[in-house]
């Protein structure tokens, strides 16, 4: 499985470790969940609860790499080296060919191309573990994240109220993703985890 660290530098300076995350960076979710902005909490987790109750954080960090992937994005260079963005996929159960595609970026970091680094990392390693289907739920009122999925090439297989869901075939989004020319931190992810564009094509 594609699971090697990538070391990258975003436009803004900051240097970036994107890497997969495991229970032990249950201090990193926590973080990264208690320094959203109200909005970016509400529109990740559908409450405007102003703390995430710790059962949710600890099933952020409960990866194994098979059932519930996750990467993490880390700033390198700050203290403790927090989690910055995270992106997920999860099945309900371990033989599933489907996932549910999850993420979050802090507000400082936003259009930095996080989400779609974070999502070619979690794609290849979908394809590695036999995950074909990726469904993804948002809010109407996340104009940027429909607007990222609909880029991606992802379809509407319910449109809201009170929410849609897309669905990406792993094989076309990998196909997609590695097409694009930015952010430039993209090419690295494929450059070290990335496989032949004949192994990703879509049936």
């Amino acid at each position: 499985m594609p699971i090697k660290p990538v070391d990258i530098v975003l436009s803004n300076g900051v240097e970036v470790i994107l890497r997969p995350a495991t229970l032990e960076d249950e201090p990193r979710f926590e973080h990264l969940v208690a320094n959203m902005s109200a909005e970016s909490r509400y529109l990740r987790f559908f409450s405007g609860v102003n703390e995430i109750p710790k059962s949710i954080i600890h099933g952020l960090a409960d990866a194994d790499g098979h059932r519930h992937i996750a990467w993490g994005a880390v700033d390198k260079n700050a203290p403790g080296q927090p989690f910055i963005a995270a992106a997920h996929a999860i099945r309900t159960t371990n033989e599933l060919e489907e996932a549910e595609l999850a993420m979050g970026v802090l507000d400082a970091y936003h259009a930095q191309g996080l989400s779609r680094m974070l999502i070619a990392c979690v794609a290849l390693c979908c394809h590695a573990e036999g995950i074909i289907t990726l469904e993804a739920e948002t809010l109407p009122e996340n104009r940027k994240a429909n607007s990222l999925f609909k880029s991606l090439g992802g379809h509407v297989i319910r449109p809201m109220p009170p929410t849609t869901m897309w669905q990406f075939h792993v094989g076309e989004l990998i196909s997609v993703l590695r097409a694009m020319e930015t952010p430039r931190g993209l090419r690295e992810v494929f450059r070290i985890n990335g496989a032949d564009d004949d192994q990703m094509a879509a049936p």
